[in-house]
């Protein structure tokens, strides 16, 4: 091993030994590459705007519904395209942890809901990877809500990895809403509009309590949600 390899970040193990063994698994992986093929053609015929994009090692937090479009963005416009997400399990899972690594990305799974003994370790984890050099992006009210509710999981990784969180919100026009859903999860289209809205970042020092935090957090995340939705509204005519 050559002293350059050896300071490879590791990042997480692949998805495939992390996912609980499921039926119809391989179609669940079949879906996942498809749904990559297609963020890839948006990210390359989607028209951008907005100031350059930080481009340093940070959390990103984002709301559970933009997913999709900030994989999109995150792929257009940051020249680092490996970012590490939590996972869930099942057969949704394995459908996005394929699809997040066939965007050169990578996962960590989520253990059992109620599991708090190993939902402390895997915030270890994520961590761990952050104090590699990778970033990190978390989606601040998933995996099931409530929507647009911020949780402490992000807190607890930049504050044990010393990295930034970075706020990000990201606009589409136009805007197509799974509004069955509970997160009204946003699909980009391709040739669609795009900007992201970038918080300003926060920083957690070690064993800083984490309560003032989350309001914080929470403030900054609802700022530049509401300036995303604001671009995404219909526009009035005038006359």
């Amino acid at each position: 091993m050559t002293p350059e390899s050896a300071a490879e970040p590791i990042g997480p193990p692949p998805a495939i030994t992390q996912e609980d063994p499921i039926r119809l698994a391989w179609l669940a992986r079949i879906i996942g590459r498809a749904m990559a093929l297609y963020l890839r053609l948006v990210a390359a015929t989607a028209r951008t705007s907005g100031p350059p994009v930080f481009q340093g090692q940070a959390v990103f937090a984002i709301w559970h519904e933009s997913n999709l479009v900030a994989c999109t963005a995150a792929w257009r416009l940051r020249h680092t395209k490996r970012v590490i997400s939590f996972s869930t399990r099942g057969f949704r899972g394995i459908v996005m942890n394929t699809m997040l690594e066939a965007m050169e990305s990578g996962v960590v799974a989520l253990p059992a809901e109620g599991d708090r003994a190993q939902a402390a370790r895997l915030a270890l984890e994520m961590a761990r990877i952050g104090r590699e050099g990778l970033s990190v992006v978390v989606s601040c009210d998933g995996p099931l809500g409530p929507y647009r509710v911020a949780k402490p999981g992000v807190l607890i990784v930049a504050r044990a990895s010393g990295v930034p969180i970075q706020p990000w919100a990201v606009s589409i026009r136009p805007p197509w809403r799974l509004n069955g859903r509970w997160d009204r999860h946003l699909v980009p289209l391709p040739f669609c509009r795009m900007r992201v809205d970038e918080g300003a970042q926060i920083t957690i020092a070690a064993r800083q309590p984490l309560k003032p935090r989350l309001a914080e957090l929470q403030a900054e995340l609802e700022r530049v949600a509401t300036l995303a939705d604001r671009r995404m509204a219909p526009r009035q005519r005038v006359g």
